[in-house]
């Protein structure tokens, strides 16, 4: 264990240059590269490039391969089900992949009343279709959203999305009806509450007072939000704010949409984050490690909600692909036996997390829930200015020393830490040994 990573040549090496000009003369800049890299292959918690060098991955490929990468049980089930079966359309004729994981997702999700589930192809896809069947059953056009928040790149979805540089810059997303309010980030309150309790209140009061300033609750559909914001920072929210939610959205008739497509499947330490928070949303979202790395994502809510919608209202000629659902049956199998190890690997990041931030006065706060965890980096702790070349910095650094990290959060100051929920406590140390030396050498000067 201790050869790795292992680092051949610098990065990118040779053959890895090669191809990457590819990239250049082939793809648009606009599709965004956060390490210079070119994949041979991956296993677990390491990825292989062209060159040979052996990195260790703390991205999971944003959140996606929660049970590492390639696992044999998901690779045999892609395998046998691809020599049975590719593709039909579920709106042709039906097969079995599709309606045994609709019937696991309903089984397994919180919620002691009917449910359904149907299936799309990405994240974004998901919460459109979510916000969609949530209009159509209250015929309304209302929709909560929140400051921070990610829900994807269509034009509702960026809509929705809340950081305005790079998803939504130039690309004119303005789609009817959506409301946003702010999102308790104790850590950067936007009420300056002195705890986590008094700015989830004081958020909560806001959006009450906005259904007299902002959108009358009879125009008002649903309110949707993330358990853990991902792309705005892993903020994680006090658990009045989730219950509040809740109780407003009873309250006032809305459907609750809960967006676990960054969560989900095990992120936390938990099947969903929502069981941190002991609330039952009326929807959710999935996507990302529903299926380790194949495209499809689903939507699971109240029947009485989802079966609302006329026959040809809802679906796609991709959703829900039978290979890609018996992708997901085997990853969920898998999530399932290592849900207590996820929980153990939340705990020792927790140790190292409080190890870097008594070290480093540049950890303004770090946060997150289960082995889904994050640092802030900061100017300084007093005035909290964010750290953004710093945190480029250390992230290149990390890099130098074969370990992939990536950015978030509105200011860019975030680096989220997200290894798989199945990597071994060996490897999670190595990687966190890495993050101190790339943070102490970033910092120099500083």
């Amino acid at each position: 264990m201790n050869d790795i990573p292992k680092l051949l040549t610098d990065l990118p090496g040779p053959k890895s240059r090669k191809v990457l000009s590819l990239r250049q003369d082939y793809v648009p800049k606009g599709v965004y590269e956060t390490a210079p890299v070119v994949v041979k292959k991956a296993k677990g918690a390491l990825i292989e490039d062209l060159d040979g060098n052996i990195l260790l991955d703390f991205t999971s490929g944003i959140a996606v391969v929660n049970v590492g990468h390639a696992p044999d049980e998901v690779v045999d089930a892609i395998s046998t089900q691809a020599e049975k079966l590719i593709h039909s359309c579920i709106h042709v004729a039906s097969y079995e992949p599709y309606l045994n994981l609709a019937k696991k997702l309903v089984e397994i999700s919180p919620g002691d009343f009917p449910k359904m589930a149907f299936f799309l192809n990405s994240g974004a896809e998901a919460i459109e279709n979510a916000v969609k069947v949530a209009r159509y059953f209250k015929r309304k056009i209302g929709i909560i959203a929140f400051e921070n928040a990610f829900h994807g790149r269509t034009l509702l979805t960026m809509s929705l999305t809340s950081k305005y540089r790079p998803y939504k810059l130039g690309f004119y997303a303005y789609s009817p009806g959506i409301v946003r309010y702010p999102y308790p980030y104790p850590y950067r309150c936007p009420f300056k509450s002195k705890s986590p309790e008094e700015c989830a209140y004081a958020t909560l009061e806001f959006i009450e007072r906005g259904f007299a300033t902002y959108i009358d609750p009879e125009e008002t559909a649903a309110i949707l939000f993330e358990p853990v914001q991902g792309e705005g920072g892993y903020i994680v929210p006090p658990p009045e704010f989730v219950k509040g939610l809740r109780e407003i959205a009873d309250k006032y008739g809305l459907v609750l949409i809960n967006d676990e497509v960054q969560t989900g499947m095990g992120r936390t330490g938990k099947m969903f984050a929502i069981e941190h928070f002991n609330t039952v949303p009326d929807m959710i979202t999935l996507a990302k490690s529903l299926a380790s790395g194949m495209p499809i994502s689903a939507v699971v809510g109240r029947k009485e909600i989802l079966d609302s919608v006329h026959a040809g209202g809802i679906g796609g000629t991709f959703g829900g692909n039978p290979v890609c659902a018996a992708a997901a049956l085997a990853t969920i199998d898998i999530i399932e036996k290592s849900l207590s190890h996820a929980e153990k690997i939340g705990h020792e990041m927790d140790k190292r997390l409080k190890e870097l931030y008594d070290k480093h006065e540049v950890i303004g706060e770090y946060r997150g829930l289960g082995p889904m965890k994050a640092i802030e980096l900061v100017e300084d702790r007093k005035s909290k200015r964010p750290a953004k070349d710093l945190t480029n910095g250390i992230v290149k650094e990390a890099l130098k020393r074969g370990l992939l990290l990536l950015t978030a959060g509105i200011y860019g100051n975030v680096i989220r830490i997200v290894p798989p929920i199945t990597i071994s406590l060996e490897q999670l140390d190595i990687g966190f040994s890495i993050l101190d030396e790339a943070i102490r050498e970033a910092s120099k000067g500083v």
